[in-house]
This record gives structure tokens, sequence and C-alpha cells, in this order.
């Protein structure tokens, strides 16, 4: 068992960085570890993939991503939750065109975009807008998403649509999941087909992106889905949300990039204490992973100022959402995953 932030620190660059052993002037640099910049990090993973225009394309400021250490934090913890459990043998990825590997190019287009839309999550953003129409207009969105037949997780896939006006009309919010997922598909496709066209550099631009571009966006698109209490039942059904009562749990096997996203989104530790005064470095130190064939313990160290409850708390959302088994002490708690 060793703490969070040696483990993202002995993360081989080659299951991290898709580009390792293509583009040999690639800067390795890692948050927390190289004290690079949470946004720079962000910014130049895009750029190195020549995928920088979707931020300013999409009215996205990278320096005013809410929680940036957050978004980082997650991209590590979803690299280690693979490739130290069984998870990488259950979902097997190959290599794209150019030789390099799917998982990381996939997994750091959901990571590193799953929350850059959240600075449009308030009511005076968008003000306008007042149905999904409006907002693809808004945002000049050609290749629709929500239109597109994606078999995984279907109770929360059909449910984009109604869910985002009942967002918008009992919260007076726009869905940050929703529209992220939209923002990155349209985007990229757009980005792919521009570049393949103009030829203008030498990454690989093949249709076969598309593909994983809906993987991506469509993990980032049902991740902020809030299930149903019992007390907003009724409420959910006036918005025809009736397929989220009743709601079953998402295995590993239904859609394994959103079900990665939906723990390690969850139980990401930076966020779970950014009020409390510590710094990121201390956090990552005083909390410790074991990542198992089929589970994962996270336990809090000896003499650490941390509030472990704060992080055994969030083990709750996991209940009727992704089918995980959860077990909790004192100073620990244990995951425990569907991955037949």
């Amino acid at each position: 068992m060793q703490n969070l932030f040696d483990l993202i620190k002995e993360t081989p660059i080659c299951q991290w960085h898709y580009y390792f052993g293509i583009d040999n002037n690639l800067e390795a640099k890692k948050p927390f570890v190289d004290n690079s910049n949470y946004s720079d990090f962000i910014l130049n993973y895009f750029k190195k993939g020549g995928k920088v225009r979707i931020f300013e394309t999409s009215g996205i400021e990278p320096t005013d991503l809410r929680l940036p250490n957050h978004i980082c934090s997650v991209f590590f913890l979803g690299v280690l939750l693979y490739y130290k459990t069984s998870f990488h043998k259950k979902y097997k990825l190959g290599n794209n065109e150019p030789g390099y590997s799917s998982y990381p190019f996939i997994w750091f287009l959901i990571a590193l975009f799953h929350d850059n839309a959240y600075q449009m999550e308030s009511e005076n953003a968008l003000a306008n807008i007042s149905s999904l129409d409006d907002l693809e207009k808004h945002f000049s969105i050609e290749h629709h998403l929500l239109d597109k037949k994606f078999p995984k997780c279907t109770e929360l896939i059909q449910s984009r649509k109604s869910y985002f006006l009942f967002r918008l009309q009992q919260w007076k919010l726009i869905d940050h999941g929703i529209l992220g997922g939209l923002l990155l598909f349209d985007r990229l496709v757009k980005i792919r087909r521009e570049k393949k066209l103009a030829n203008e550099d030498n990454l690989f631009w093949g249709k076969s992106l598309e593909y994983q571009y809906k993987l991506a966006a469509n993990a980032i698109s049902i991740h902020n889905i809030w299930l149903p209490t019992i007390e907003t039942q009724e409420n959910y059904k006036k918005f025809g949300l009736d397929n989220l009562i009743n709601f079953k749990p998402v295995k590993f096997r239904d859609f394994p990039f959103f079900y990665i996203l939906g723990i390690v989104d969850t139980i990401e530790p930076l966020k779970t204490y950014q009020a409390d005064g510590f710094s990121d470095k201390y956090i990552l130190e005083n909390l410790s992973f074991d990542f198992r064939k089929s589970s994962l313990v996270v336990s809090n160290n000896i003499n650490s100022k941390l509030d472990f409850n704060k992080l055994i708390a969030k083990t709750i959302y996991f209940e009727n959402w992704l089918d995980i088994g959860i077990s909790t002490s004192e100073n620990s708690f244990e995951l425990t995953f569907n991955i037949a």
C-alpha cells in the first residue's frame, strides 16, 4: 500500500501519456510531482494532440477551470485504477494507427475535459438558453452527440434530453456534463475532419477516431446525472425521467470508461478537502491506495490530520448508481468491483 503522491510519481509515462514513443519531443511533466501548473498540464495535453482549438471554439478559458487540481487528480487516478486492477485485462484496448495506446488517449479526453464546462453552469451564464436547440445553436453544434446511437448505459443515455430540461427548469442550470459532452464531440469531429482534409501535420486523423470521441463524450455527458430520491420521484416523472426510477446500478462491463470515471470522480480527495486548508501534496501523501485485482482499499495514514469521514461519506453516492460493494471502518474503506 502506497500513498497517492508516490503512486502518481511512479506511474510509468507509457501509461499516462499516449504519445510516449511516438513524439520524442513531448514534455513529460506531471502536476503534483514536477510543480507543473494544473491548467498548463491540461492545456498542453490538448496542444500536444492538436486539439487545443476545442477551448478556443467553446468559450472555455483554461485558466478559469473549476478545480483544475481535481481534474488532474482524476486523470491519474483513472490511469492507476485501470492498470493496477484487472480492468485492463477485462477491457483490452489496442493501439491507434500510429502505434499509441488507445486507453490513455480516450481517458485523457474524458478526464481532462469532464468538468471543463462547469464555468458555464450558473444562473448568469447562458441566461437566454431555454431549450436544447437553443444551446446547440448558441455553440454552433453541427455534430449532435445526443442523436447518435450508443448501446451502453441506455437508461442514462436516453434520459439526457429530458434531464437537460429538468436541470434547466428546476435548477436554472445548464448541466455541465451534458454540455461538456456535446462540445467535446462536436469540436473534436470538426477538428479531425479539418485536419484530415488539410493534411497539415503528421498526427493521426483517421475516421476511426470519431467512435473514440463518442466514447469519451458520452461518458462525460452522463457523469453528472443524479438519480431521484423518494422525495423527488414525482418531479422526475413530470419530466419523463421514469427510467431513472428503480435504476439498475451500472456494471463495469456496461460502459467501462464511465464506470472508471464514476469511481475516481467520486473519491478523488483534493475536491473533498479543498476547503480544509491542506496543501495538495499533504492530502495525497496522507492517503494510501491499495489497488487489488477487483477492489480498492483507501486508508488514512497514521498521524494524518485529514477528517477521513469526509471521504468515507462520498462512498454513499455509489449506492444504486454503480455496481460496487462498499465496506468501511474508522480509517479505511474498500470498494469491490463487479468485473465479471
